[in-house]
């Protein structure tokens, strides 16, 4: 059933033929031996933020998703990340009155990701141990997808995003029989042209 809730976010409608949806953003990592191997490709001005982002006062926890238990980012806290991190992007894009909108979005998102398969990599501050963001990974033959990423507005200051990316990109170079880290299709141009600088291509 979790497997089955996540097709359409791997992009199952695509490989049927059902519909298309924007280019997909990849990295091929099979020939790569360390995250450094990675990182020296990099624009410098790509080093010096994911520097930053390594940095930061955080934790990061490995939570698996299992069966028909409760998914482990099934709390108040998980959903708080969602609420803030859709506010954050509709509010800003549209206006203000898009409030509810993003909220009504976020509850749809949420309820999503708990249903779906994968493994939820959980941000906590160091600090005050307060849940900041959480991504949600899915793996699928040879390829690690990022499938979702949500924030707070305190971890959306602090990098926490290219921490993740980088950790994922990290995982699956040394993960034994993966090729690609799919970071998926992105809501914008900006978004995208965002991953084309840490080396991801955008694929139709």
């Amino acid at each position: 059933e979790r497997e089955q809730a996540s097709l359409g976010a791997m992009g199952a409608a695509q490989w049927t033929g059902r519909w298309r949806t924007r280019p997909h953003s990849l990295l091929v990592v099979q020939n790569l031996t360390c995250v450094d191997d990675w990182k020296k490709s990099l624009p410098r001005g790509v080093k010096r933020t994911l520097k930053k982002a390594l940095e930061q006062n955080f934790t990061v926890t490995t939570n698996y998703i299992l069966g028909n238990k409760p998914a482990p980012h099934s709390s108040l806290a998980h959903f708080r990340c969602v609420v803030e991190h859709e506010v954050r992007l509709l509010s800003g894009k549209y206006g203000i009155g898009y409030f509810f909108d993003s909220l009504s979005e976020a509850i749809s998102r949420y309820v999503g990701t708990t249903r779906m398969a994968g493994v939820i990599q959980e941000y906590r501050d160091a600090d005050s141990g307060k849940i900041i963001a959480f991504a949600h990974e899915v793996r699928k033959g040879t390829t690690i997808r990022g499938q979702w990423f949500y924030a707070t507005d305190e971890a959306a200051q602090n990098y926490v995003w290219f921490h993740a990316v980088h950790d994922l990109v990290e995982r699956a170079i040394a993960t034994e029989g993966v090729n690609v880290v799919d970071l998926g299709p992105s809501g914008s141009d900006a978004f995208t042209e965002l991953k084309e600088r840490y080396g991801f291509a955008s694929v139709d």
